[in-house]
């Protein structure tokens, strides 16, 4: 097992998870604080391998909305219709809300995704519950929706799906129609609960968890957070340290010039990046829905999903989220590769250019660089 039994820890895995996310998942403020809190209490804080022969359900868990910077504000409406105030943990409530639908308890717990917000949850929540948490998620990456997932991927049953906010309110939806419309009432219930919801969902085997999931991405975010935090120690270049540690390649560097976006139960829109350095002259554009998705470079297509594209501090390599990248902000931008498991047609299908509206073709990373 790997345990996260100190501040730094905590800082160092929450930095590769940032990084992992592509800007999306929000900024884990909060479960930082969660995680230093568990810390302290002396909880076993960590992950471990899958063994597939372990008996019982696996459940994934997350948090489900937009990341836009509205969806963390105080709601005065929310205050009144919640007078008895707000729960620490929903994410922890929504597995035992599945557990107790099931009628059964789950074995352990495997993370959706790799972002800033569900990454910190997910581990906080099965260090409280004292289940397994396995070294690995469903994307290798944030992603915005269910449909993008490897369990949709690979058509495993996603439902039923236990849902908890911070106040308190309970759901299960026990089916629906498709994958895409449980993904749509999902963020209605997220916009609901004034931005987002906790969910406990997809209860598989080990065996079925086995056949989709990517292994070993939670110990992966610890090295590259440590990495990155080595560098800046050692008075080398953090940026370059981040992308050599993922065998990635630096893309871009300069000044974010111009952003826009709007919150469509999603943080949807653009950022423009002004180059400097050896890009001065060059202009790279990247849109997002709540993660970056599609990039332009000087107006021709660039880096796309399922690749990775990464926004960083241009000195310090602290990843940046969508959530609060600002106008003004000196960046550089990072690319790593798509993970093998959405390297197939089908796999461009649920997580491609085209899956998000453009009728671009993907190039992969690795021929552009």
């Amino acid at each position: 097992m790997t345990d996260l039994t100190t501040h730094q820890d905590v800082d160092d895995y929450l930095r590769g998870v940032d990084f992992l996310s592509a800007c999306g998942g929000g900024d884990p403020v909060v479960q930082r604080s969660l995680l230093y809190d568990d810390v302290d209490r002396g909880l076993k804080v960590g992950w471990s391998p899958l063994d597939v022969s372990a008996p019982g359900l696996f459940c994934t868990a997350c948090f489900s909305g937009s990341i836009a910077p509205e969806s963390f504000a105080a709601h005065p409406e929310a205050d009144l219709l919640a007078p008895g105030g707000r729960m620490a943990r929903p994410l922890q409530e929504a597995i035992l809300e599945l557990e107790r639908y099931l009628g059964e308890e789950l074995a352990g717990i495997i993370s959706i995704e790799i972002g800033g917000i569900n990454g910190g949850a997910i581990v906080d929540a099965a260090a409280n519950l004292g289940k397994v948490l396995l070294d690995g998620d469903y994307a290798g990456r944030a992603i915005p929706e269910l449909t993008t997932t490897t369990p949709h991927l690979y058509g495993m049953p996603v439902l039923p799906c236990a849902f908890v906010d911070e106040f308190g309110n309970r759901l299960v939806m026990r089916a629906a129609a498709s994958n895409e419309f449980a993904e749509r009432l999902g963020k209605f219930l997220a916009l609901g609960s004034f931005g987002t919801i906790g969910c406990a969902l997809v209860p598989l085997t080990a065996t079925q968890v086995s056949e989709i999931y990517i292994p070993g991405t939670l110990t992966e975010c610890l090295a590259l957070g440590r990495a990155v935090r080595a560098a800046r120690e050692q008075g080398n270049d953090p940026v370059q340290a981040a992308a050599d540690t993922q065998d990635g390649w630096l893309l871009f560097r300069g000044t974010v010039t111009r952003r826009k976006w709007e919150n469509t139960g999603y943080l949807e829109g653009t950022h423009e990046i002004t180059g400097a350095g050896e890009f001065a002259g060059h202009t790279l554009k990247v849109w997002f829905k709540n993660e970056n998705h599609v990039s332009w470079l000087d107006g021709k297509p660039y880096v796309t999903s399922p690749d990775l594209i990464e926004v960083c501090d241009g000195e310090t390599a602290e990843p940046l989220s969508n959530t609060y990248l600002s106008e003004g902000a000196n960046v550089a931008v990072i690319g790593r590769r798509r993970r093998d498991l959405y390297d197939s047609p089908r796999g461009l299908e649920v997580m491609g250019p085209r899956h998000f509206g453009f009728d671009l073709d993907f190039t992969p990373i690795e021929s552009l660089t």
